[in-house]
């Protein structure tokens, strides 16, 4: 069989020396490509959805059901709601200037705290202490 003289025969094992190597993202992938099942990339991103919501949890149940069930709730502190829990500066309810990105990190923490909530039951100290009575 006559073959063109830049044509060679090479193992497919062997074209990463040819084409000059695998890239990083290539050799990440051979290591992990074994390991890492869909299974498992599922249960990756359910964790970091539920570690970034644990962190904005008590922001977002301070910043609403405390506001409203704090005993000193007026109309303008809940209107004032919407404002101060997507804002990055809590303290005079500000988002600062060329700062979008925080603006949309902290909208996808309070994302992720209310999916917490709706997906993961919250301790309930009644069921879960021994209650005691003191007699007075």
């Amino acid at each position: 069989m006559m073959m063109p003289a830049n044509y060679s025969v090479i193992a497919e094992n062997e074209m990463t020396y040819v084409n000059g190597g695998a890239s990083f993202i290539d050799a990440i992938g051979a290591v992990t490509a074994p390991i890492w099942t869909l299974d498992n990339v599922k249960t990756f991103n359910t964790n970091i959805v539920t570690l970034v919501g644990n962190t904005f949890l008590s922001k977002v149940v301070n910043q609403t059901i405390g506001v409203l069930f704090s005993g000193n709730t007026t109309w303008k502190a809940v209107g004032a709601i919407p404002k101060t829990l997507f804002t990055t500066n809590v303290a005079n309810g500000t988002i600062e200037k060329n700062n979008i990105g925080d603006y949309v990190m902290n909208a996808l923490g309070v994302a992720a705290a209310v999916y917490n909530l709706g997906v993961a039951p919250t301790k309930n100290k009644v069921k879960e202490d021994v209650l005691t009575f003191k007699t007075v």
